[in-house]
């Protein structure tokens, strides 16, 4: 859905704390062999991480101790341990190791569900229409106890068991704790099936919502990738023939502004392109097309559209990056939660001798503002936590608010 192959171009931010039991590990001994795999990922690690000072990390020290562990490590579960203690001292959310045979190179298949923090623990902040966990029924606010026998709690985790633990080979399954309100646990063995393409679900994502004799177009963005960007650009670039040319949009060449959902959105591309459209700075006629409904350019020039992105924490990576040229470039407010403070200006990933992947933040990113958002997050214009509808007939918080800020911009214009 994500064009998957662009997964190593760009990513997205935020820090994994790393166990306290580290801080207070027992003197390395020196002159151990290095394990093969061990000085691999320290070479890596060395030459490629964005930051060359390791962000003041004794990492001399950090990889003598995983070396000293790894030796004493009895299974391939504790030396996967080791390693993930070790870049877990980086705090950085895009640096971490998958296991050999996790995922595969091509072809992934996921469970469709999307997480984010929420109060003390983990929620869901998204589930793609007819994966596995659409079918039993989870969606937003579901609190995550345990996937695959990690407990979620108030620990932060990384991009990898924030995203990838949903994703896999199509026939895999995962399984699940979850609970709804104070109702009992539930258990749950979710299977990992092959994702629509990221044009295809926005497509059907499509609608108009009406409030107060106005309309607003809707479309969803599950993750970044050029097909998904292409698939906004076409439906909004010429409106009225959106919707002469699908009946279940009939009326999008009245819509007076955008809702883009990016709830959920776990990045991969880069957002370019949709920054770019929003701001008008796309198209001009090449020509023109005459029919018996007249003489009109082809492409025509996007008439710009009041546009609200929204978010929630479960909004990482790249989509966050999406978040923050929204904001510098005022193309129109955000709403919702705080974003996942996920998001690096490049991830990198190579594969070592035993076949796992070292994923790393080759690149950093800074806010116009000169924050870092790493661990933080983007702050929405307005606050809204994501939560179902109150009431039968109105859409969820965030949808409701974006509306109101739609309709807000609408009547400030002269």
């Amino acid at each position: 859905m994500m064009a998957r192959s662009l997964w190593l171009a760009v990513c997205g931010w935020a820090g994994w704390i790393a166990a306290s039991a580290s801080a207070q590990a027992p003197t390395p001994t020196p002159n151990l062999p290095m394990p093969p795999v061990l000085v691999e990922v320290d070479r890596t690690i060395r030459e490629g991480f964005f930051d060359p000072k390791l962000k003041g990390v004794d990492w001399d020290r950090a990889v003598a101790r995983a070396r000293d562990e790894l030796l004493r490590a009895a299974s391939l579960v504790e030396q996967n341990a080791v390693y993930d203690r070790l870049l877990a001292t980086l705090s950085d959310s895009h640096t971490f190791r998958m296991p050999a045979g996790r995922l595969p190179e091509r072809g992934w298949g996921t469970t469709g569900l999307r997480i984010g923090q929420d109060g003390d623990g983990y929620a869901v902040k998204g589930v793609l229409p007819g994966s596995s966990a659409d079918r039993v029924g989870m969606r937003t606010g579901d609190r995550i106890l345990e996937i695959d026998g990690r407990k979620y709690g108030r620990e932060r985790v990384n991009f990898r068991d924030l995203f990838f633990v949903f994703e896999g080979a199509p026939g895999t399954f995962m399984q699940t704790t979850w609970q709804r309100g104070v109702g009992p646990p539930r258990l749950e063995h979710l299977a990992r099936t092959a994702e629509e393409s990221g044009d295809a679900l926005v497509w059907k994502s499509a609608r108009v919502i009406r409030r107060d004799g106005k309309a607003y177009g809707y479309a969803h963005i599950w993750g970044m990738s050029t097909e998904t960007a292409l698939a906004v650009v076409d439906m909004l670039l010429d409106r009225s023939e959106t919707g002469r040319a699908r009946r279940e949009l009939a009326g999008w060449g009245d819509i007076e502004g955008f809702l883009l959902d990016a709830r959920g959105n776990s990045g991969g591309y880069d957002p370019n392109i949709l920054s770019t459209f929003l701001q008008g700075q796309w198209s001009s006629g090449d020509y023109y097309a005459i029919s018996r409904d007249g003489k009109r350019l082809v492409p025509p020039v996007y008439d710009r559209l009041p546009v609200v992105l929204l978010v929630n924490s479960g909004t990482a990576s790249a989509g966050e990056a999406l978040a923050l040229k929204f904001r510098a470039h005022k193309i129109g407010p955000i709403v919702g939660e705080t974003t996942a403070g996920m998001a690096s200006g490049g991830a990198a990933a190579d594969r070592l001798s035993d076949g796992s992947m070292l994923w790393y933040s080759a690149r950093a990113i800074e806010g116009l503002d000169g924050k870092s958002y790493e661990g933080q997050g983007v702050a929405p214009d307005v606050v809204v936590a994501d939560r179902p509808a109150a009431l039968e007939g109105q859409e969820d918080a965030i949808v409701e608010a974006a509306v109101k800020a739609l309709a807000s911009r609408a009547a400030s214009k002269p």
